[in-house]
């Protein structure tokens, strides 16, 4: 979805960013062992001296596993690209979805009690989560934990004035921001 239908002309984007890549070690992890194990596998079946009905089966159930792992990851890979945080100086909204789109909203002046979370390997990769308190409930913001540089995060939400403020210039201009969206 195109950024500029979800941004009032006069509402000003800040950031726009997307989960931490590592986010994505665990599924590349997963189908790697699914290619090793069963590809490997079949590849050690087909040069043993097994019934050759015995080596098909095994050769057509790697395929079928190998296959699905694949397509796991190719899921997940496009889960995480169509997802995105941006950050105006009136709100926040979370995008998400291929097909079928969600978008989330949340007013900047609704949250409160802001924190940083980092790991021992968020601290390590630069990636973490921005803790807001918001309508009584605390939680990561927009339920987003591996945010890459929280930090800049955390400062644009405190630094963003209300909207009535005008002299304020972006961090990121408009249309930069607008086309690196698509």
């Amino acid at each position: 979805m195109r950024l500029d239908r979800l941004v009032s002309s006069n509402e000003r984007v800040h950031l726009v960013t997307r989960e931490h890549g590592v986010v994505l070690l665990r599924p590349f992890a997963r189908s790697l062992a699914a290619v090793l194990l069963f590809g490997g596998g079949a590849y050690e079946t087909a040069a043993s001296p097994a019934p050759t009905p015995l080596r098909w089966a095994a050769a057509v159930l790697a395929a079928i596993v190998v296959t699905f792992s694949m397509i796991g990851l190719l899921k997940r890979v496009l889960r995480w690209n169509a997802r995105r945080l941006v950050i105006t100086d009136r709100r926040v909204l979370l995008t998400s979805g291929t097909l079928s789109r969600r978008i989330s909203s949340v007013p900047v002046d609704a949250l409160n009690d802001l924190q940083i979370h980092l790991s021992g390997s968020g601290r390590l990769l630069r990636y973490g989560s921005v803790i807001v308190s918001a309508g009584g409930r605390q939680g990561p913001l927009l339920g987003v934990r591996r945010l890459p540089q929280p930090d800049l995060v955390f400062a644009l939400l405190l630094g963003i004035d209300p909207p009535r403020s005008t002299t304020r210039r972006p961090l990121v201009d408009r249309e930069r921001a607008l086309e690196s969206a698509l």
